[in-house]
């Protein structure tokens, strides 16, 4: 169901004169990986490493496992590029995995749940190549659409990423309602971003959802969160060693920022932020994700302690109020 553009592999391998490539892909394609390393090692007679540990974006580059190989090419799969010249001397090749999926289906599903004429629409890469069928579909149904223009990270006209909403926000005042084409990871998202109803269809499962419940659950979840980092005293703030998450001035930043208002903090570093690398550090009482904000968004059940965001802990020693950050929106990187 997703185009992986061998053809486009091969030839990039060639022209490269690459001889030694690691292949990066999402969880959902790793069953993949064993005929395309078979494939390209066939066809080029390059040695071909597959990446086994989890790839979550184009934040997530295996650069440093690719520099330990002596890699001469990185491929990662199931994105479009994230930082610009950020490989440290690693060449990388993006290969989006365009999907299959009928989107025009649910987008019809979805019509009778759209609230007012103005529509927000957007969708991830893996759907994008679509989308001006959509537009077509809903114009067809009377409804005026907008598409969000580029963002810090999404850098396609109608994209949007799991921490890149802000093509949305731009266009906020343009639209009545929002609709998302993809899987509820990035619907979500979108609906903890905006002040819009948000609508999802997604073509994996074919179904549609109104997420304005979703949005209040867990807005109410994250004030709670925040409430309890209000009362703690002690800090643990996560930097991160993947490339595009990495924010190291940011907690720096914060660290200063906690210590002034007369409460401690340390900086932790780590390269997956796991609740089993956490256990260990008892006498924290809240830590501060400042690398992907879904991390403490989407799972915070799943640590042995409150975990907030990069933003949320401006409200949580008084520098903002809570509803300058609801303005600014829950997810922003």
């Amino acid at each position: 169901m997703f185009d992986l553009e061998e053809d486009k592999l091969l030839s990039e391998i060639r022209g490269r004169g690459a001889r030694r490539i690691l292949i990066q892909l999402p969880d959902g394609l790793k069953n993949e990986g064993t005929r395309i390393a078979g494939l390209v090692r066939e066809k080029t007679g390059a040695d071909v490493f597959v990446s086994a540990v989890p790839a979550w974006g184009a934040c997530d580059l295996s650069l440093d496992a690719a520099t330990r190989l002596k890699a001469d090419l990185l491929v990662h799969y199931g994105h479009n590029e994230f930082l610009r010249d950020a490989s440290n001397g690693v060449p990388v090749v993006y290969i989006p995995a365009k999907s299959n999926h009928d989107i025009l289906r649910v987008v019809k599903q979805a019509i009778s749940l759209l609230q007012g004429k103005s529509i927000g629409l957007a969708t991830t890469i893996q759907h994008l190549h679509k989308l001006p069928d959509a537009t077509k579909l809903l114009e067809t149904k009377g409804f005026n659409v907008y598409r969000p223009g580029r963002g810090p990270w999404a850098h396609e006209t109608g994209q949007v990423l799991g921490c890149d909403y802000f093509g949305l926000r731009r266009i906020q005042s343009q639209v009545d309602s929002f609709l998302i084409v993809g899987s509820y990871f990035h619907g979500l998202g979108a609906a903890l971003s905006v002040e819009k109803p948000t609508i999802l269809a997604d073509p994996y499962d074919g179904t549609v959802k109104v997420l304005d419940q979703d949005r209040d659950r867990i807005a109410r979840q994250r004030y709670a969160m925040v409430d309890k980092a209000r009362r703690a005293d002690r800090f643990g703030i996560i930097v991160s060693t993947k490339p595009g998450q990495s924010n190291p001035q940011i907690a720096l930043s914060i660290l200063k920022q906690v210590e002034e208002v007369g409460k401690k903090a340390v900086i932790l570093y780590a390269d997956e932020i796991v609740p089993q690398k956490l256990l260990d550090f008892t006498d924290i009482d809240v830590f501060v994700d400042t690398a992907c904000p879904r991390l403490a968004l989407d799972d915070p059940e799943r640590f042995p302690k409150p975990i907030i965001t990069r933003d949320e802990i401006m409200v949580a020693i008084g520098a903002w109020t809570w509803e300058q950050l609801l303005e600014r929106g829950l997810v922003r990187l």
